[in-house]
């Protein structure tokens, strides 16, 4: 028997051969395509150190030491590298088994001649044949345990990546715990009402009422089309209801009501950024106050009148004046609507159209010039008259986890939205230009696109007020909606360029975050 190894790559990560064994059969120095040639080529390999095995399989970062970030990285990079090695080795494998079966294929042909006269030589070929077969099913079994043994390294590649993260996170979360409440850009309050706990607001019950949790559109004449964060029917965000208030007045007065934040410590100044929607005829104002000492002072923040049904960004700083002492932040929205009751004709007519919204607060402890325009992790795509980026990330995520994560990474930022073909090409080329990318991207990228608002009629939501996807991009036969479930559009399908598809918004799968400062 002879052992030829083909290749063999070791690191402190991976341990992985290709071994190629020909058996000989016959007398001679080689088998010479006598017919008793054995085939067998085998794909091994060992896990993962025990080390970063153990914290994957716990999940605890504790297990992975944050001085490690580097060395695991590297372990990343060469296992990229040992997934070409093989590809290239298999590829050659499978030319030599080709070229095995190509000179047996002759040999049998020539012996079919003497098939008949030479009983001898007839054993003999139905020994070829056999021979051919054998080489095909070692090509066949090969093939597939290969793409196994594919799959599995790209496996290993996003436990690596998400190690790194855990870890570099926790490095930085560390490091950052040092610096105390005084460090520039430190987020403090990020909150996109998407739970009831309200990110610890309470009400100013002395006011005429509440502010209301609220989802989707109320009317085409007041409020917001959706929710800033999501874009779609199932998001939140808070809103004075003119509503609930015109069925309790029966003239046209102002009302008040107040959304109190809780309290943030002392500090050298905060940047506070929030996003409002001012729509409908019997808005009044929207006001912001800082707290201090239990006073309001005057409003640092204002907005009178109807705006349009599109949200807007607001940023306030606050400087030392405001925040050498504790402060709250007081949202404060007053709208006119009332109830008018007809004698003659026995009905009720309500002036309702003053709904006012707040969704996605961020509170900085820092100047709001201190704030970083954008990630130091993004990818800039340039045209004529703009920059846009981009930052790629390869954690699984449910489409609603990813698109709160890109909002939490800047007020700037929410899932991507595919505009064009060379926005598309743009997003292929960088995939294919990172080992990382490529190997995530085989499990499809999200994007902000869903048909929620009504089935078969994709719509961008990134912006919290859809539009319609002009652009497309989709593979044959997608959408398709199997099971009447799948609302969500993917990047998927990577042997096309990522075309796209849909699929359940509950479904884990990496994202794409886009960051435009012209909002």
């Amino acid at each position: 028997m002879t052992s030829i190894i083909l290749n063999m790559w070791t690191g402190s990560v991976f341990v992985c051969m290709i071994v190629l064994l020909v058996t000989e059969h016959s007398e001679g120095s080689s088998c010479s395509f006598t017919g008793s040639c054995l085939y067998n080529i085998n794909v091994h390999h060992t896990d993962c150190g025990a080390t970063l095995k153990r914290a994957l399989q716990t999940g605890s970062h504790r297990l992975c030491p944050c001085s490690d970030v580097t060395a695991l990285q590297n372990d990343h990079k060469n296992l990229s590298s040992w997934i070409r090695n093989i590809n290239s080795t298999f590829l050659q494998i499978s030319a030599d088994l080709r070229g095995i079966k190509a000179e047996l294929t002759e040999k049998s042909t020539e012996l079919a001649a003497t098939i008949n006269s030479n009983t001898k030589n007839n054993i003999t070929y139905n020994k070829y044949v056999k021979d051919i077969t054998d080489t095909e099913n070692a090509i066949t079994n090969e093939r597939q345990s290969w793409f196994q043994e594919r799959d599995r390294l790209h496996n290993e590649i996003h436990k690596i990546i998400r190690e790194s993260q855990i870890c570099q996170q926790a490095a930085t979360t560390s490091t950052s715990s040092h610096q105390g409440p005084s460090a520039d850009a430190s987020l403090v309050l990020y909150c996109d009402f998407e739970t009831s706990s309200q990110c610890g607001f309470q009400q100013d019950h002395s006011d005429d009422l509440d502010w209301s949790y609220g989802s989707g559109t109320m009317t085409s004449s007041t409020g917001p089309k959706e929710d800033h964060t999501y874009g779609n029917p199932h998001g939140h965000y808070m809103f004075l209801d003119a509503y609930n208030h015109a069925t309790r007045h029966s003239s046209s007065t102002t009302s008040t009501s107040r959304f109190i934040s809780p309290e943030f410590p002392a500090s050298r100044g905060y940047c506070i950024m929030f996003w409002y929607n001012l729509h409908g005829a019997d808005v009044k104002e929207l006001n912001v106050y800082a707290k201090v000492h239990g006073g309001l002072g005057n409003p640092v923040f204002s907005h009178k009148g109807s705006f349009n049904q599109d949200w807007h960004l607001a940023k306030i700083y606050l400087d030392p004046e405001y925040t050498t002492s504790p402060i709250n932040l007081v949202f404060e929205a007053k709208t006119d609507s009332y109830k008018v009751y007809h004698y003659s004709s026995g009905y009720t007519y309500y002036h309702r159209y003053g709904n006012i919204a707040i969704d996605d607060i961020y509170v900085f402890n820092s100047s709001c010039k201190s704030i970083p325009p954008h990630p130091s992790n993004v990818h800039p795509w340039q045209t004529v008259n703009s920059t846009t980026y981009y930052t790629f990330h390869t954690q699984a995520s449910s489409w609603y986890e990813a698109q709160a994560a890109c909002k939490k990474e800047s007020p700037y930022s929410h899932l991507v939205s595919v505009g064009s073909s060379e926005e598309q090409q743009f997003i292929v080329n960088t995939l294919k230009s990172s080992e990382d990318l490529s190997a995530a991207a085989n499990n499809g990228f999200y994007t902000s696109g869903t048909d929620d608002r009504a089935e078969g009629i994709f719509e961008w939501t990134d912006t919290g007020t859809p539009f319609p996807v002009t652009y497309s991009n989709w593979q044959p036969g997608q959408p398709n909606n199997v099971g009447s479930n799948q609302d969500c559009l993917l990047l998927q399908y990577p042997d096309n360029d990522w075309t796209w598809g849909d699929v359940d918004c509950a479904e884990k799968h990496p994202y794409i975050c886009e960051i435009n400062q012209t909002v």
